[in-house]
């Protein structure tokens, strides 16, 4: 694809045979009644599908820096990309929020389960597949021995994954570096999808949500690994403030 540069105010007009050759030509060009190289030209650069050039305005506004083509040659305003981006979030969103209500896994599965493929029928008659939560056959009773230790014993993140390390083949580990440390017992301890609930949106932006943002799902989405009493009561130092009560 050879990129053409045009400028609609003194006609100036090239082919180059790169888009960064190209780039360079628009931000060193300046027409003859203009005595500034307008250097926005340069982000001005679009690919569509139906154009393959860059157009270049003298007289259109360094806001038009923002703007893009659509597939038609028209240019689209930014609040209308906007817009369109916000009702495309709100859609999926909506759309994540009903699979979590309805019980579905979204994602990987948490240590001590593995996902099942289940067909469904939509309202609309439609079959889709969806995942739900099954206990893994091996690591299911670990999950149920953490909540032990530290609900009945009441051993420190440290003292547990020390036990869970001095047999690994039966206490097979979550990580990649094949030890048990705390944080891993941590993210165990705080999971409130053990009680047999989907909870979904626990954390925005890579930083935890407030607890009253979360998405929940009802009880026996799928079958619990430790019964809501004990989970709450473990819930002290692990960063959990989760209560469906």
């Amino acid at each position: 694809m050879n990129p053409r540069l045009y400028c609609r105010k003194c006609g100036w007009s090239h082919f180059y045979r790169r888009k960064c050759a190209a780039l360079r030509a628009a931000a060193r060009h300046t027409c003859a009644t203009t005595q500034t190289s307008p250097r926005w030209w340069a982000r001005l650069w679009t690919c569509t599908r139906a154009i393959s050039t860059t157009h270049i305005d003298a007289e259109t506004p360094s806001t038009a820096a923002t703007d893009l083509l659509n597939t038609s040659g028209n240019r689209t305003q930014p609040a209308v990309l906007a817009a369109h981006y916000a009702e495309t979030t709100r859609r999926a969103r909506h759309a994540m929020v009903e699979l979590v209500r309805a019980g579905y896994q979204i994602g990987p599965p948490p240590y001590g389960y593995q996902t099942l493929r289940v067909q469904t029928a939509s309202p609309a008659g439609h079959s889709k597949l969806r995942t739900i939560l099954v206990p893994h056959w091996e690591t299911a009773a670990v999950v149920a021995q953490i909540f032990y230790w530290r609900a009945e014993q009441r051993l420190r993140f440290t003292a547990i994954a020390r036990r869970l390390n001095s047999d690994p083949p039966r206490y097979p580990t979550p990580t990649q570096s094949g030890r048990w440390n705390a944080e891993a017992i941590r993210r165990i301890i705080s999971n409130p999808k053990y009680t047999g609930r989907q909870v979904w949106a626990r954390n925005i932006a890579g930083r935890p949500a407030p607890v009253e943002q979360w998405v929940t799902s009802g009880p026996m989405a799928h079958q619990p690994l430790v019964d809501l009493r004990t989970f709450l009561l473990v819930q002290t130092d692990s960063g959990s403030e989760w209560n469906p009560a």
